[in-house]
């Protein structure tokens, strides 16, 4: 009888233990910590630069922008490579003003002489990308060298200010520029392949070398033209009074 018994209480408690086993909740693995946004990861990206409205309001008279590369050493940096075109294009203007006084009709024509006229520069740069802080949004510091050419031009034809004489002005510069800067920025990884970014770079010219040339030709009815040339060309190693430049940046990175 005793058996009995002691085997029955074997049963019961065996039973009890599987039936708790059974509606015990399953057990949660532990929350994997959330990984640090890689603000330039992966590896390859594609840089578009964006026009700066604040910095270069004429959408129809000019452009800026760039196009370049982007490559993560590692998730905390990177390395930029780009190039940057600017032109404008601001020609003269004739304006024609009609006034009428006793019956008597008075149309008067003036010109605006604009300078320069155009402008063309391109822009190769590299700078080296460093992360300040993990994050989806994160700031970053950096540096690097650029390398300049910039054009600009002062081309008009005047016949219209002053009666009787045309006036020509054929005004050219050539600029070449090298040097470094620093950059502060930050960065918005809206999307694992997308970041968008917001810079400020303070330009310091190392060497600056401009080539410029001026001709005017006045012609007179009934005399020769009579015309004026002269040529200079100036070259300033840190040159401070002229180096430091400033300015700012919009952007946005896809990538591979």
């Amino acid at each position: 009888m005793t058996k009995r018994l002691s085997l029955f209480a074997v049963f019961l408690l065996s039973s009890s233990i599987a039936l708790a086993q059974t509606d015990a909740p399953p057990a949660i693995p532990p929350a994997e910590p959330t990984p640090a946004a890689k603000l330039f990861e992966p590896k390859f990206g594609v840089v578009f630069n964006l026009q700066n409205i604040f910095q270069n309001p004429g959408l129809l008279s000019g452009f800026r922008g760039g196009l370049g590369a982007q490559f993560a050493l590692n998730p905390q940096m990177a390395l930029r490579l780009g190039i940057s075109l600017n032109h404008t294009s601001n020609p003269a203007v004739v304006t024609e003003t009609v006034t009428v006084v006793n019956d008597v009709t008075t149309t008067t024509r003036t010109m605006s002489r604009p300078s320069p006229t155009s402008t063309f520069g391109v822009t190769l740069g590299g700078d080296l990308l460093q992360k300040l802080t993990d994050g989806v949004l994160a700031p970053y510091v950096g540096g690097g060298l650029w390398v300049s050419l910039e054009t600009e031009a002062t081309k008009v034809r005047d016949d219209v200010s002053v009666m009787d004489a045309v006036t020509s002005i054929d005004n050219s510069t050539v600029g070449f520029g090298l040097g470094g800067r620093g950059v502060l920025g930050v960065g918005w990884r809206l999307h694992p392949h997308f970041l968008i970014f917001a810079e400020y770079a303070l330009n310091l010219t190392i060497v600056d070398h401009a080539s410029t040339s001026n001709k005017q030709e006045v012609t007179i009815t009934g005399n020769p033209p009579a015309s004026t040339r002269s040529t200079r060309a100036t070259t300033r190693v840190f040159d401070f009074s002229t180096a430091l430049s400033q300015g700012a940046a919009l952007g946005l990175v896809a990538f591979f």
